[in-house]
């Protein structure tokens, strides 16, 4: 993918002879970077090509919303999740499409030129680019949407899975979280990332399948903005302790609509979605920063280590133990 933007003489030019690229031969892989100081693109790019897969990961802050252009040379399948801020995406020849912070969905891309309209503050992306040859395997005797999904392919036609987006979910940001902060190297790293980016099309498959079994919603517009900066909140304060009063009073929401309106447009609860995402680090504080079980009760405020182990052993199905051993 090519990405142009306005640079200070207001033209759009390509910033791609600013990446700063590592190769590991033995992975398979080609690693980029861009970090663009620019007041007027002022992004962090991080971009993972393997041979039949491309991961993009995009963050900035914005003070006004940024047009970009883009070009893509050949068609993809693509999981895209808006983690943060929004993304308004116009191609050619395509139905416009817009991304709101939280949503995602996987659709299949022919080759274009478009825009894509960005709107913060802070805004983040991550898409994961597979090529059509090697999606085709996963979409073989398949029925419904999927089904869809390779007759696109095989036309070249655009075709989004769900026409609404799903919303991502804690599994989902876990699963980002060990693709960016893979700690292995060569043949195990090539592994390790297509197997984790297999649970990501996985994950999103399910998350789209109970989006399609709930499709109404009795929720006001307002309301749906209160509730998902309640879960944009807890994303970035999910250390805190809290009570469900603290939050609704931070959205302005009493705390039966809180409860309600969390469970019906997120499909869980708000101390299920934050044990998730507790437990969730917790997991990668023992996998990949070396901590004892311990030390990972302590850094989710566990005041006894047994109500943590029992907790983990709910979620993930063994004890935490088992990680360290």
């Amino acid at each position: 993918m090519i990405i142009k933007a306005r640079n200070a003489t207001g033209q759009f030019a390509s910033y791609e002879n600013r990446y700063q690229v590592e190769t590991d031969k033995q992975a398979g892989l080609v690693e980029k970077k861009i970090l663009l100081s620019d007041p007027v693109i002022p992004w962090a790019i991080t971009e993972l090509a393997l041979e039949n897969v491309t991961i993009i990961h995009a963050q900035t802050q914005l003070d006004q919303n940024m047009i970009l252009r883009t070009e893509q040379a050949r068609p993809t399948v693509d999981v895209f999740l808006q983690l943060t801020g929004s993304s308004a995406i116009q191609r050619s020849g395509q139905p416009n499409r817009t991304y709101k912070s939280g949503q995602c969905n996987l659709i299949h891309t022919p080759a274009y030129e478009g825009e894509l309209q960005l709107s913060g503050p802070d805004i983040a992306t991550f898409v994961v680019q597979f090529s059509t040859a090697f999606f085709e395997r996963i979409l073989y005797g398949t029925s419904g949407p999927l089904e869809r999904l390779g007759e696109a392919v095989e036309k070249g036609q655009t075709q989004l899975l769900a026409d609404c987006h799903a919303m991502i979910t804690p599994a989902m940001k876990a699963c980002l979280y060990t693709i960016l902060h893979c700690p292995y190297k060569g043949l195990i790293k090539r592994l390790f990332l297509e197997s984790k980016l297999l649970e990501l099309v996985a994950l999103q498959l399910e998350q789209l399948d109970q989006a399609k079994s709930s499709r109404s919603t009795s929720l006001r517009g307002t309301e749906v903005d209160k509730l998902m900066a309640v879960r944009e909140w807890l994303d970035a304060n999910f250390l805190q302790p809290v009570t469900l009063l603290e939050v609704a009073r931070l959205a302005g929401l009493n705390d039966f609509k809180l409860k309600k309106g969390f469970r019906e447009l997120f499909h869980t609860t708000v101390f299920t979605y934050l044990a998730e995402l507790r437990l969730n680090y917790a997991k990668h504080l023992l996998l990949n920063e070396n901590r004892t079980v311990s030390e990972a009760a302590d850094a989710l405020g566990y005041s006894q280590i047994h109500h943590f182990t029992n907790a983990f052993k709910k979620r993930f199905g063994y004890l935490p133990s088992e990680l360290r051993n």
